[in-house]
C-alpha cells in the first residue's frame, strides 16, 4: 500500500491538501497517525501561517507512506468526542453529543434504528405503505428494509426523485454542500459538483432506492387520493389511482413523505387566464421551451427564481423580473463549481477524511441560533436585532452594493427592511450581476392583472411578454394535499386542521385519532437552527416511526397514537418557544414569512426548539405520550 502511495505525486498530493477543508484534514490526521502536536493545534480560523504549514507538510508526508481507501470504524466514544471538539474547540454537553454524533456517519447506518435482541415474528398480513419516493420516502423504505418489515412505496409520479423530479429549470441544484446533502448510510458518493444540479441529486437518489431495495417495492403512476382507518381492524384503505384505474391498498402503518414543495402556487391574478402567452411553473418546465430572443417575464425572487435567472438572461431577448419582496441573497464558496480532482483523491484515499468533511461543514451551523435572536440590551445601544445579526446585515449589504457594481437605482430596491435569517437563506447564482445586464430590468411590487398581452404592475406600469415564468413557490401549509385522510371517527384530517388554527402535529409526525399515521416533513417539522441536514432528519423521523413500529409488532398491538392532552402540551410549547425567535417579531418581518401562518400568527413550517433538544425528542420514544392498543 505505502509503495502505491509512493508513486503518487507529491505535488499532486499538496495541491489535494491545500483544497482540503483545514479542521477535517487535521481531525482526520490525528485520528489516522495520532500526533499529539497535531492534536495541539488549534481550530483553523485560529491557526498561525506557522501553524497552517505544519499540518499540510504532516499531512503529505503521511499521505505519501500511508494513503489507502480503508475506511474508519466509529471511534470509542470518549475518543469521537475528542475529535468532534477538535473541530470547533468548544466543549458539547450529552445532550449536543448525541445530536451530532452521526453527523460524521462513521456507523454503517446513522441514525437508523435496529432490533435489538430477538426479532419477533412478523405476522403475514402486515404491511406499511410509504407515501412519495422523494428522499423522505426512499429513506423510509430503506429503514423498513433494516427491520425486515414488508412495505410498498407508492409515488404519483412516474420515477423516484420527489422533488428533484418535477424541479427541472435551467440550474436548479442544492443550495447547500453536497457532501451534507446527502444520506449518512451511502458512503462517498462521487458527486461532481460542490452543489450539485438537479439532475445529479436525481440520479443519486435513484441509486440509492435501487442499490437498498426501495426501488422493487416501488409502485410509480400511483396517485394516492385519500385513506380510512377501520377501527374494527386497525387497518387503514387507502383508494389509488393507477395506470389500470382506482385500486384499494390496506396497510397497518401508513408513512407520509410528499414533503413540502409538492402542491406548485400558482398566480392567481386577475386576469390570468386572458393571456395569451406562455405561463410556465418551475416545477413544470418544458423541457423544448424556447426562450431565445423572446420577452421573459420572471415573477419570483425566491431560491427558484435568483437560480434560473441567469441562465434567462443570457437566452432572452428581454427579461423582466418582479420583485415583491426584496430578499438577503448570499454568496456561497464554491457554488457552482466542480470538484478538484484532486479534492476527490482526498476523500477516497485518506481515511476519515470525508467523515470529517461532513461534520466540518455542519459545525459552523451549531451555534446560528445567535443570528435569530433579538437582543433587546444591543437595541437599547441603537442596534437593529443582535451585533451577530447586525453584522451579517453590514456583510450582505456591501454583497449587494459590490455584485451591483454600486448602482443606487438598483441598490435601494433590493436591500430588505428586515432582518438576515428571518426567512429561507437564498443562495446567489449569479443573481444580482444578472441585473445589471442590458437586457434585464427589475420591477419591484405587485402584479396587479394580466392582459391579453403581459400584465400590468399594481401601479400601473404595462409591460408585453411572450411568456412568464411563475418562480412563485408551493403551497408550503397545504400537508398532506390534496389526499383526504380519515381517522377513527370518520374525521376528516384537513377539517380537523382547518376548523382550528392550520396544520398541527406533534414532534411534527403524529396528530390525535389518526392513529398508525406517520408525516415526515409534516407541520413544524425542520428546526431553525443546529445544522443538521435534512437528509439526516429525514432519517430520523422514519427512524421515530420504526420505533412505534417495532413497540407495537413486540407486544402484539394493533394501534399506536398521540393522547390528545400530549398532543396540545406539545403545541402549546411550541408556540411559547416560537415567540423567542427573529421569525415572529416585527424586525423579522413576520408579515412576510412565509415560515409563518399568518392568518393565525404562528410558526408553521419549522420547528421552534434548538436542534439537539429537538434531537432528543425525536430519537428517546417518550411513551407516556402515546397510546398502544
Amino acid at each position: 500500500m505505502a509503495t502505491a502511495a509512493k508513486a503518487i505525486d507529491t505535488d499532486y498530493i499538496r495541491r489535494a491538501v491545500e483544497l482540503a477543508e483545514p479542521n477535517a484534514l487535521r481531525v482526520a490526521l490525528y485520528q489516522n497517525s495520532g500526533d499529539e502536536e497535531i492534536a495541539a493545534l488549534p481550530p483553523a480560523a485560529r491557526m498561525t501561517p506557522e501553524q497552517k504549514a505544519l499540518l499540510i507538510n504532516r499531512a503529505i508526508d503521511w499521505l505519501a507512506d500511508n494513503a489507502s481507501s480503508a475506511e474508519l470504524p466509529e471511534p470509542p466514544e470518549a475518543e469521537l468526542r475528542k475529535l468532534m471538539t477538535m473541530i470547533t474547540g468548544l466543549e458539547m454537553s450529552e445532550v449536543e453529543f448525541e445530536a451530532r454524533r452521526d453527523l460524521a456517519a462513521f456507523r454503517p447506518f446513522p441514525c437508523a434504528v435496529q432490533w435489538q435482541g430477538e426479532k419477533p415474528d412478523i405476522p403475514e398480513d402486515f404491511r406499511v405503505v410509504i407515501i412519495g419516493s422523494g428522499p423522505a420516502g426512499i429513506v423510509a423504505g430503506v429503514q423498513c428494509e433494516l427491520l425486515g418489515l414488508p412495505y410498498i412505496l407508492l409515488e404519483r409520479q412516474s420515477e423516484a426523485g420527489g422533488t428533484w423530479t418535477i424541479n427541472r429549470y435551467p440550474d436548479v441544484r442544492v443550495d447547500t454542500p453536497s457532501i451534507t446533502y446527502e444520506y449518512s448510510f451511502e458512503k462517498l458518493y462521487p458527486w461532481s459538483e460542490h452543489f450539485n444540479r438537479g439532475e445529479e441529486v436525481r440520479a443519486y437518489l435513484q441509486h440509492v432506492s435501487r442499490k437498498y431495495g426501495v426501488m422493487a417495492n416501488s409502485r410509480f403512476n400511483h396517485d394516492v387520493k385519500g385513506a380510512s382507518f377501520d377501527v374494527a381492524r386497525n387497518i387503514w384503505t387507502i383508494d389509488v389511482d393507477t395506470p389500470a384505474g382506482t385500486e384499494q391498498i390496506e396497510a397497518n402503518v401508513i408513512i407520509t413523505a410528499c414533503g413540502t414543495f409538492a402542491n406548485a402556487q400558482l398566480p392567481d391574478i386577475e386576469g390570468v387566464h386572458d393571456f395569451g402567452g406562455q405561463i410556465v411553473h418551475p416545477s413544470a418546465w418544458p423541457q423544448d421551451l424556447d426562450l431565445t430572443g423572446k420577452r421573459v417575464a420572471i415573477i419570483g425572487n425566491g431560491s427558484t427564481g435568483v437560480q434560473l435567472l441567469s441562465t434567462v438572461a443570457e437566452q432572452a431577448g428581454h427579461v423582466t423580473v418582479v420583485q415583491r419582496t426584496p430578499q438577503w441573497i448570499s454568496p456561497r464558496e464554491k457554488y457552482g463549481s466542480p470538484i478538484e480532482p484532486e479534492l476527490a483523491w482526498l476523500y477516497e484515499n485518506m481515511p476519515g477524511y470525508w467523515n470529517w468533511a461532513r461534520y466540518a461543514a455542519t459545525a459552523p451551523l451549531f451555534d446560528i441560533d445567535r443570528l435569530q435572536r433579538v437582543d433587546r440590551e444591543w437595541q437599547a445601544q441603537g442596534g437593529q436585532v443582535s451585533k451577530a445579526n447586525d453584522d451579517m446585515r453590514a456583510f450582505l449589504t456591501n454583497y449587494i452594493r459590490q455584485e451591483t457594481g454600486g448602482r443606487e437605482d438598483l441598490i435601494e430596491k433590493l436591500i430588505p427592511d428586515y432582518a438576515p435569517m428571518s426567512r429561507r437563506p437564498v443562495v446567489d447564482n449569479g443573481w444580482y450581476r444578472a441585473l445589471t445586464r442590458d437586457n434585464v430590468e427589475l420591477l419591484t411590487g405587485s402584479v396587479g392583472r394580466f392582459t391579453r398581452t403581459g400584465f400590468a404592475m399594481a401601479d400601473g406600469a404595462e409591460r408585453d411578454f411572450d411568456i412568464v415564468i411563475a418562480a412563485t413557490g408551493f403551497d408550503v401549509l397545504k400537508y398532506l394535499w390534496p389526499a383526504r385522510y380519515k381517522g377513527l371517527e370518520g374525521q376528516d384530517l384537513h377539517d380537523t386542521w382547518d376548523a382550528g388554527d392550520g396544520p398541527r402535529a406533534y414532534l411534527s409526525m403524529m396528530v390525535p385519532q389518526f392513529p398508525n399515521l406517520f408525516m415526515l416533513y409534516g407541520p413544524n417539522s425542520q428546526p431553525l437552527t443546529g445544522g443538521t441536514g435534512l437528509p439526516q432528519w429525514w432519517l430520523i423521523w422514519a427512524s421515530y416511526a420504526a420505533q412505534c413500529m417495532m413497540r407495537m409488532l413486540k407486544e402484539g398491538k394493533g394501534r399506536v397514537d398521540v393522547k390528545r392532552e400530549a398532543f396540545e402540551r406539545y403545541n402549546r410549547e411550541l408556540d411559547e418557544e416560537a415567540q423567542n425567535w427573529l421569525q415572529m417579531t416585527p424586525e423579522g418581518g413576520i408579515e412576510k414569512n412565509y415560515y409563518v401562518n399568518r392568518e393565525h400568527r404562528r410558526l408553521q413550517v419549522n420547528a421552534p426548539w434548538l436542534s439537539p433538544d429537538y434531537h432528543r425528542m425525536c430519537t428517546v420514544v417518550n411513551w407516556d405520550d402515546l397510546e398502544l392498543s
